[in-house]
C-alpha cells in the first residue's frame, strides 16, 4: 500500500510540475520512436495516372514513411528529393527516392546519398562502371547504413543464398544471388568494384545512408536494359 501510495504520490507531482499536455506529447515521442509504421498500403493505383508516374504521390507516400519512423521532414529536404520509377512503371516495387547532400567534383571527389525505399520496393540491380570519356572516372565505390528499417543487401559475389524473397516480374533477370539482411546502425560495403549489386526494403521500408565516392549516371548501368535513372 505504501508503494502504491508513493506512485500515486509522484504521479500527481509530475504532472502539476510539467503540465499534463507535456506528458501526452512525450507519450506521442514515445510512440514515435517505436515506429509508427504507414498507415496507408500504397500501390501502383496510388502512383500512375493513365500510365504516367506521378512524382507527387511517390513524395507523399516517401514523406508519410520518413515521419512514420519518427524522422522530421524539412522543407529543403522536399526541395532536394528525388524519386524514380527507372521507367518501368512499377514504382510499388522497384523505385528509389533519395537525397544527394554531397557530391563533391573538385578536389576531395566525396558522395554522401540518402535513400528511401517504400515497404517492400527494391532498386534495380546495377553496376558503376569507370568512365572513360572527359570528365573521366574512375569505378564508383560505396557503403551502406541502415538508418530506419532492414533491408536485403544483394551482390553478386558469393554463392547463391537460398530462400530469397520474391522477385517481381518487371525487376528483369537477377545475377545477384548472394544476399543478406541488413538491420539498423550495420554498415557494409561494395564487395568488389565493378560489380552488380541492389537493395531491396523489408515490410516496413527501409532508409539507408550511403557514402562513396563521386560519380554520375554516365557509369550508371542497369541488368535490366529497360531500366534507366528518370529526371
Amino acid at each position: 500500500m505504501l508503494g502504491f501510495n508513493r506512485f500515486v504520490y509522484t504521479f500527481l507531482t509530475t504532472i502539476l510540475t510539467l503540465g499534463f499536455s507535456k506528458i501526452m506529447d512525450a507519450q506521442v515521442a514515445v510512440g514515435t520512436s517505436n515506429h509508427m509504421m504507414l498507415t496507408k498500403k500504397y500501390t501502383n493505383k496510388d502512383f500512375y495516372q493513365d500510365g504516367v508516374f506521378n512524382k507527387l504521390r511517390a513524395k507523399e507516400a516517401i514523406r508519410e514513411m520518413i515521419i512514420g519512423f519518427g524522422n522530421s521532414y524539412t522543407d529543403q529536404m522536399d526541395e532536394l528529393i528525388w524519386v524514380s520509377d527507372f521507367g518501368l512503371g512499377d514504382y510499388e516495387h522497384v523505385g528509389l527516392a533519395s537525397i544527394i547532400w554531397f557530391n563533391n567534383t573538385k578536389g576531395y571527389h566525396f558522395f554522401a546519398m540518402t535513400m528511401y525505399l517504400l515497404p517492400g520496393q527494391m532498386i534495380p540491380e546495377h553496376i558503376h562502371r569507370p568512365i572513360r570519356s572527359s570528365p573521366s572516372l574512375p569505378p564508383k565505390y560505396e557503403s551502406w547504413e541502415v538508418i530506419k528499417g532492414w533491408i536485403y543487401n544483394f551482390s553478386e559475389v558469393g554463392n547463391a543464398t537460398p530462400n530469397p524473397p520474391k522477385i517481381p516480374d518487371s525487376f528483369g533477370k537477377v545475377i545477384s544471388q548472394n544476399y543478406n539482411i541488413m538491420n539498423i546502425g550495420e554498415i557494409q560495403s561494395l564487395k568488389q568494384l565493378e560489380t552488380w549489386h541492389f537493395m531491396m526494403a523489408g515490410p516496413n521500408g527501409a532508409i539507408v545512408d550511403e557514402y562513396g565516392v563521386y560519380h554520375d549516371r554516365r557509369g550508371w548501368f542497369s541488368s535490366n536494359d529497360k531500366a534507366y535513372p528518370t529526371n
